[in-house]
């Protein structure tokens, strides 16, 4: 198999914020996927406070360094400062759609609003990713935070950024959807 070189392109869960750099998602889930036999390497391209408007404005450099492969993870931050869901999915959508002109495969990492963020707002907001994945035909893993929930053990003191062991957990739990990502684009 070919190496694999996978743009993670998101915010600060991405980046790691306040986690040495071998902790941070990208280089957790680069290892585990090369404990497994994929020929991968991730270039992080998470920034911290990003929301989905920052990212769209960061698109080109990212589409620039040619991977073969990325993952698309904003939303938070979007979600945090409760901008217009429809301003946060047609963000994503275009950079979707700028990936896929760039014939670069994506995967949509999509995020759910915690407990403090208004019923309403999260009602329409849970919608954004599923929407953006069926439209544009590409996989979605629909919870970054799936198996660490707002739990505090697996988060640093400020009750939003995961700590180390909760990005084991949430690597854990995402490894089949990029381990069947993988597979789907190097056959």
């Amino acid at each position: 198999m070919a190496k694999i070189t996978l743009a993670a392109f998101g915010d600060s869960l991405t980046e790691g914020y306040g986690l040495p750099a071998y902790s941070s998602l990208p280089a957790q889930l680069e290892r585990r996927l090369l404990e497994e036999g994929f020929h991968v390497a991730i270039n992080n391209f998470g920034l911290s406070g990003d929301t989905s408007a920052d990212g769209l404005f960061r698109l080109a450099d990212v589409i620039e360094s040619k991977p073969e492969a990325a993952y698309i993870e904003f939303g938070a931050n979007d979600c945090f400062q409760l901008m217009d869901p429809q301003q946060t999915k047609l963000n994503i959508s275009s950079m979707v759609e700028a990936f896929q002109e760039a014939a670069i495969p994506v995967l949509l990492l999509g995020f759910k609003p915690m407990n403090f963020t208004p019923q309403s707002y999260a009602t329409e907001f849970n919608s954004i990713f599923r929407e953006v994945a069926e439209k544009f035909s590409i996989p979605l893993y629909p919870s970054l935070a799936e198996g660490i929930g707002e739990s505090p053990e697996y988060y640093q003191p400020d009750g939003v950024h995961p700590n180390s062991e909760g990005v084991a957990v949430m690597v854990e739990n995402m490894f089949p959807a990029f381990k069947s990502f993988l597979k789907s684009i190097s056959s």
